[in-house]
């Protein structure tokens, strides 16, 4: 039986930021979602981020819009996407940082502006209303 070849790598010292049940890595859209359910049914939650904040590409590549919550159903533009979605879009909402539903040029689908800075703000008290514990860049971040 030949072993597969291996190669030796230099020992590191690596810091342990705690347990957790879940371990989200990316904060985004789904990995908001994915972190504030998982910490809604009671397991210890970290969500690992690279940057300074959350949003995923709608914060860090300024992408401000929405798509995909919206969708035409027998022929009328309805909000299909719901639950967590919902909670986002009200702290949104409370902070005036978001727009009504508009039609796209191209495809005739609905998407949601919002404001850059309103959607990070949003992001970190849905986390942190659940108790999810968000790390990013070696420190916690937001709070």
């Amino acid at each position: 039986m030949n072993l597969p070849a291996t190669i030796s790598e230099p020992s590191r010292r690596t810091p342990v930021h705690g347990e957790f049940d879940v371990v989200v890595v990316g904060g985004g859209p789904a990995g908001l979602m994915a972190a504030a359910a998982a910490a809604r049914t009671g397991h210890s939650t970290i969500l690992l981020e690279r940057y300074g904040f959350l949003g995923g590409a709608g914060t860090a590549g300024g992408l401000s819009t929405f798509c995909g919550l919206h969708a035409k159903v027998h022929g009328e533009h309805r909000q299909v996407i719901h639950g967590l979605a919902d909670e986002l879009l009200d702290r949104l909402g409370k902070l005036d940082g978001l727009s009504r539903p508009h039609l796209t040029i191209n495809d005739g689908i609905l998407a949601q502006a919002f404001d850059i800075s309103s959607y990070k703000i949003a992001a970190d008290e849905l986390v942190y209303a659940r108790s999810v514990r968000p790390l990013g860049q070696g420190a916690t971040l937001g709070g």
